[in-house]
């Protein structure tokens, strides 16, 4: 993307599952964005509060301050039109808006960098992130590892009951899968075989 003409805006989506490493992707582009002295802004929605209030942060714990909003459309009325280059976090979170909004800020030579969930925990394509990725120049799909095998995973595993589309949580509510050990929905429980305390029948 450095070969970019100056001035000309465009789209870069990073996409994949939960612990895949999209937010700490974000924070690396847009820190590079920083370095080359461009005006930077960076925007997470309202309700991603797990950990940081007015930060965007990886789960490896890399942080950038970044403007709250409660939806796409806010982002315009907070943009400092000097910006150069505008990152979203947690893009999934933001609406169909965000779709008209990013086009608008490529269009007027805008760099937009979202990072965001690309399915949900049913495993169906998560609005916005799939109506970007179709008007994005540059497109990176991270992987996380499976938690149940170690194959490389492409799904976030609900662990809680709920039939929410939007259940805000990290480890603990969530885990990544790979395409054999995702169960959409929350995952059934495990039939554990009975154990009988040890007495004289164990003791034979």
């Amino acid at each position: 993307m450095d070969v970019m003409i100056h001035n000309t805006g465009w789209i870069e989506v990073v996409c994949g599952p939960m612990f895949s490493g999209k937010s700490e992707e974000l924070i690396r582009r847009l820190r590079r964005a920083m370095i080359a002295r461009k005006r930077v802004q960076v925007f997470k929605p309202v309700i991603d509060q797990r950990y940081s209030d007015d930060e965007i942060v990886s789960h490896a714990d890399a942080r950038l301050s970044a403007i709250v909003v409660k939806d796409a459309t806010e982002i315009l009325s907070k943009l400092d039109w000097r910006t150069q280059v505008i990152g979203v976090d947690e893009a999934n979170f933001m609406g169909p808006e965000l779709v008209r909004v990013a086009s608008q800020l490529a269009d007027a030579g805008k760099q937009v960098i979202a990072a965001g969930l690309d399915t949900d925990y049913l495993g169906r394509p998560f609005t916005p992130i799939p109506e970007l990725l179709c008007l994005a120049e540059a497109i990176t799909k991270t992987l996380a590892i499976c938690m149940r095998c170690g194959n490389p995973a492409k799904h976030t595993q609900r662990l809680v009951e709920s039939e929410d589309l939007i259940v805000v949580g990290a480890a603990g509510m969530y885990e990544a899968r790979c395409r054999r050990c995702f169960e959409p929905g929350a995952p059934r429980q495990e039939v554990l075989p009975f154990l009988r305390p040890p007495g004289k029948d164990a003791a034979r």
